[in-house]
């Protein structure tokens, strides 16, 4: 089964793409729903977001989805400041979110998630929540001290780490250096890659300036930490849906290992977050 690893569905749409929208008619629901039934997406996990004014009530508003919906799984948006409190993760685990989303645009912000009590990363960890973690690389290279103390959550980083537009492919050691911070996170067994967002390097499919990212992601990471993801909707402002499913660099990728980044190590993942 294929599973999806970053999507957002917004109660009144994305609403920030260049020009027309390209759901149409559609809501965010229908569209992607028509694109699991045409792709064979069994599942997904919803990243909630409720910055920016796109939709305040992300949180809550998946969550109704949910309901009636099994195969939606989500992470709450979390703001850093000021740090939550076990009594607001035990809400939102109680509400069904399988973990929470943060948002981390620079060194400084992810520095401050060092203000975070330590019973939060405790209580994270004792519910195998998933992290999904919008991080750039600069911020990534702060966040090891985090990783290390929270070794029951698994943290997935988005955007295959967000390494920046390459207006052409890069050199392999351009591509290590710019991913340095993420690769050095790869021996953690609790830590992923989401291969998704090529279009960030990239925006014009099939994205071959992100192939050297992906390749050293390959070699680094194990493919039980790595999950293709389809950014819809912000995604479909460059590509089309099944576009978002080639993937540079996986040509050469066996069967078995394409079944782990396109759903199966991430369907183990959210079933330990959800417990018996």
């Amino acid at each position: 089964m294929i599973v999806d690893s970053h999507l957002h569905l917004f109660r009144h749409g994305y609403g920030r793409f260049r020009g027309a929208s390209p759901l149409g008619p559609l809501s965010d629901l229908d569209a992607y729903e028509r694109g699991m039934a045409e792709h064979g997406i069994g599942a997904g996990l919803v990243v909630c977001y409720e910055g920016d004014g796109i939709d305040p009530s992300s949180n809550d508003y998946v969550r109704q989805l949910a309901v009636s919906r099994p195969w939606i799984a989500s992470v709450a948006y979390l703001r850093l400041a000021p740090a939550p409190t076990e009594g607001e993760i035990d809400r939102l685990l109680a509400a069904g979110h399988v973990g929470i989303a943060l948002y981390l645009p620079d060194a400084t912000s992810a520095k401050g998630l060092g203000d975070w009590p330590a019973a939060i990363w405790e209580r994270l960890g004792r519910a195998q929540a998933i992290v999904s973690l919008n991080a750039r690389i600069e911020a990534i290279g702060e966040l090891q001290p985090i990783v290390d103390q929270a070794p029951g959550c698994a943290f997935l980083f988005a955007h295959l780490g967000l390494p920046g537009r390459c207006q052409t492919a890069p050199t392999r050691p351009e591509a290590m250096a710019r991913l340095a911070p993420l690769l050095r996170l790869a021996s953690r067994p609790h830590v992923g890659v989401k291969l998704s967002g090529l279009y960030a390097v990239d925006p014009v499919p099939p994205h071959k300036s992100a192939q050297p990212f992906v390749e050293l992601l390959l070699e680094r990471f194990a493919p039980a930490n790595l999950h293709w993801g389809s950014d819809f909707s912000p995604a479909l402002d460059f590509v089309r849906f099944e576009e978002t499913m080639t993937i540079p660099g996986l040509e050469s990728v066996d069967a078995a290992k394409r079944r782990l980044i396109f759903g199966e190590a991430l369907m183990d993942k959210l079933f330990r977050a959800m417990g018996p």
